[in-house]
This record gives C-alpha cells, sequence and structure tokens, in this order.
C-alpha cells in the first residue's frame, strides 16, 4: 500500500471551498478557486449580474475554514479565531477579503468582512451571527456594497427583486364643482381678513384686480359685504383648473392652497398653517401629545408635538412639532399635492418658532431613518386622505386619494447600505436627547 495520505482536515477544507463555489453559483456570481500558490486565500468572487449575465470587474478575495464544529456554538451565534498572520496578510489587501467559515456536514457557510466597514481593523476573533452572516440568497446585496465600497469610483447595480416604491405625491381626487367670480372692494389679503372679523363666516379666495375667486356660493346674502353682488358670475372649476394661462393657474394654486388650509383646520387634529408649514399645535396643556390613525389595517399612534426637556436644568426648552411642506402641481391634466415631512421646533410657550429652530431642524434630518420618514408620510396620508366619519360632513370642496406608488423589478438591498431602523431607534433617540441638551 502508498505511503500517500490524504487527512480528513484536507478533505474537510476541499468540502467547504466546494460549499463556497455552489452558494456563489447559486447567487449568480462567479467563484474562481485559487489552483496554485496558496498562501491564505482560497479564491475569489466577481460580482456578476445575474439578469443580464454582464461581469462588473468587482472583486473580492476569499479565505475559507471548514471546520466539523464550530467553536462557542448557540442557536444564534458562534466563534472563530484567526491566526495572526493570516490576518496581517490579509489586510495588506488591495482588494476586499472576506472570511468564509462552513460546517459542510450541514450544509452551513458563513462569511464576514476582514476590515470593518469604517476601515478599522477587526480582532483576531469573529463573532459571527447565522442569521445576518449566512451566506445565501440574503447576502447578494450585502456582497455587492461591500465589494463596490472597497473600490472608489466603482458603480454597483440594482438587484433582480420585486419592490414597490411610495412616493410622496397625492392626486387630488375631489375639486369644488362651481368657481364663483365677482368685484370687491378691497385690495388686499389684509383687507379682507380685517372685513372678516367678528363673523363666523368662513371663505376660501384668491384676490387680484379688485376681483375675488371663491369656491362658495357668493350670491348667499351673507357674502354681500365683500362683493357687489350684482357683479357674480359662476363659472365650472374646469375653466380654472385646466388653463393655461399663468394668472389663472396661480389664482387657482391660491385658491387650493386656502381650501387645504381650511380642509385641515377643522379636521380632527385641527392642523395650523404657517409660512407654508402645516404642523400639529400644541395642546390647551402644552404637553406632549401623540396622534392616533390606521396604517393599513393597523391601528398605531405617533407622538406629533414633543416637549423638549433639558435633562439637567429639567426645564422646557421647546417643542417638536410634526409637520409637512405641501405644494399643489398639475400633470398631463391632473392636480396633485406633494408632501414634505419636516418638522417645527418652538419656544417654551409652544407657539412662536424657536430662535433654535434651524439648529434643531438640521439635526434631526440627519439623524432620522428611512423608516421614521416613511412613517410620518403615511400618517399624513391617512389624515388628508382617511374616510370621513360616517357622523361627520367631510370637507366639500377638496380630498386626496392614497399616495401614488410603483412597483418595480429593480432594487437595491437596504439592509446591505444602511442599518435597519428599528436597530437603531434606541440609539437615535439618545442621540437627539443629547442633541436638544447641548443646545
Amino acid at each position: 500500500m502508498s505511503d500517500k495520505r490524504l487527512t480528513d482536515k484536507q478533505l474537510l477544507g476541499e468540502q467547504g471551498i466546494a460549499l463556497i463555489g455552489l452558494t456563489v453559483a447559486r447567487l449568480g456570481f462567479v467563484w474562481r478557486p485559487t489552483s496554485v500558490h496558496d498562501a491564505g486565500i482560497d479564491g475569489e468572487i466577481e460580482i456578476r449580474d445575474p439578469s443580464s449575465g454582464a461581469m462588473s470587474g468587482l472583486l473580492m478575495k476569499v479565505q475559507s475554514k471548514a471546520v466539523s464544529a464550530f467553536d462557542k456554538d448557540t442557536e444564534t451565534s458562534f466563534e472563530y479565531t484567526v491566526d495572526k498572520r493570516d490576518l496581517e496578510y490579509w489586510l495588506e489587501h488591495n482588494v476586499p477579503v472576506i472570511l468564509c467559515v462552513s460546517r459542510p456536514a450541514f450544509q452551513e457557510v458563513y462569511w464576514q468582512p476582514v476590515r470593518e466597514t469604517n476601515g478599522l481593523l477587526r480582532p483576531r476573533r469573529f463573532k459571527f451571527d447565522k442569521t445576518k452572516d449566512r451566506l445565501d440568497d440574503s447576502a447578494a446585496g450585502k456582497l455587492i456594497e461591500y465589494v463596490r465600497q472597497g473600490a472608489p469610483g466603482a458603480r454597483g447595480f440594482a438587484q433582480l427583486k420585486t419592490e414597490r416604491l411610495l412616493s410622496n405625491i397625492l392626486p387630488v381626487r375631489t375639486l369644488p364643482e362651481r368657481l364663483y367670480l365677482a368685484q370687491t372692494p378691497f385690495t388686499s389679503y389684509k383687507e379682507v381678513s380685517e372685513a372678516l372679523k367678528g363673523t363666523d363666516l368662513t371663505i376660501e379666495y384668491s384676490l387680484r384686480n379688485k376681483q375675488i375667486l371663491t369656491v362658495r356660493d357668493l350670491t348667499d346674502p351673507r357674502y354681500a359685504f365683500l362683493c357687489d353682488r350684482g357683479t357674480v358670475e359662476e363659472f365650472p372649476v374646469e375653466q380654472w383648473a385646466q388653463s393655461i394661462d399663468p394668472d389663472a393657474q396661480r389664482d387657482f394654486v391660491r385658491l387650493l392652497n386656502q381650501c387645504l388650509r381650511q380642509m385641515l383646520r377643522v379636521s380632527k387634529a385641527r392642523i395650523r398653517h404657517v409660512e407654508g408649514t402645516y404642523y400639529f399645535p400644541s395642546n390647551e396643556k402644552n404637553t406632549s401629545y401623540s396622534f392616533g390613525y390606521h396604517a393599513g389595517k393597523k391601528a398605531t399612534t405617533r407622538e406629533v408635538v414633543k416637549a423638549l426637556i433639558n435633562k439637567r436644568e429639567k426645564h422646557v426648552m421647546g417643542f417638536r412639532h410634526s409637520a409637512i411642506w405641501a405644494q399643489f402641481a398639475r400633470y398631463d391634466g391632473q392636480w396633485y399635492l406633494e408632501i414634505t415631512p419636516t418638522y417645527r421646533f418652538t419656544d417654551p410657550g409652544g407657539i412662536n418658532q424657536s430662535r433654535l429652530h434651524p439648529d434643531w431642524l438640521t439635526g434631526i434630518k440627519r439623524l432620522e431613518k428611512n423608516g421614521s420618514i416613511r412613517g410620518q408620510l403615511v400618517m399624513w396620508e391617512e389624515l388628508l386622505v382617511g374616510e370621513s366619519d360616517m357622523f361627520a360632513q367631510g370637507y366639500p370642496f377638496l380630498g386626496f386619494a392614497r399616495l401614488l406608488s410603483f412597483d418595480i423589478d429593480r432594487g437595491v438591498d437596504d439592509g446591505a447600505w444602511a442599518p435597519h431602523d428599528e436597530e437603531h431607534d434606541e440609539s437615535n433617540h439618545e442621540l437627539v436627547s443629547q442633541l436638544f441638551e447641548r443646545l
């Protein structure tokens, strides 16, 4: 019998490399094992677009470590300690390097980058999460992003996956049926506001050249003090809504904005308007409070006014109010409302804008994640679109359909380039608290 021997350890190593190759092929990428001069690198992965077959030129080196049993193995994690010389060698590469630890008997393989994404050096002991670090279909986006970050100037590509994009655009579903135009003695919005004081009348209007345009019926005797009733003309709304005349378009947008203000003012949230921003106002007690609504079929709440407390001094520095910027636009004959979630910061009185508003707004925008912004968007959608109470009459002159959404066949793995919002909510809240405390 020959003296040549092939050890179980060598066979295990080959099984681990084969498992990596099979898994990489299932991802649609290319696996090239190192056939000669293996000094600590067992192969390389080249990123390929599975949908088109296009090769990207984005490469990463792979070190395979196959074991029969994991160290410090639990249901959710295990550890692996690498040789110091191996780690130093991997870190000297000018392309990204990943460590793959496998347990071939159970068809398991896991991966981690040998260098932290922030550029810091890793310790020799790697701790693997059996869910997040598994080399399977869920790893594709993370691998793409990791190798792209390691190659300055390189472009990645969107993965072939179904994804729904939610826009911040609400189609206008309801417009007033008729508009009324008449001569008026007033020349400014301030004059009209003064004339309305002491009355219980509501009028949404546009004013130009001593003419008032409104959704309210100006033949009603109650509006006689605002116009010359003998000059009242009635028009179908389409005459303004579909006009190509710039002045008529501006008049109609002013009218829509006034309708929106009134619609939100009489809503259950009693939304206020200041300088283009619509926001939840302070309550009578001037305290924090939440707004309840339905996100799909699920009832939920969101804190819409928050008292900002200085933890050291224990006093109220001001209030943060959930808000939106809103703007009407017409595309292909259809009117839409674009809404952008934001915040309004007020002083301790809860009414006037705080002098620290710009700093606080910049700080919270820097810390917010996608989930938080999407949650705000859905809340405002529900407020603007939500079905009217069966015992209350809805606002008759303006209404909206649900936010436009789009299904696409390409997408990116959010978890590959941005942390999950829920993982960082707690730390973000702490950072926001510290931000307000410092200011």
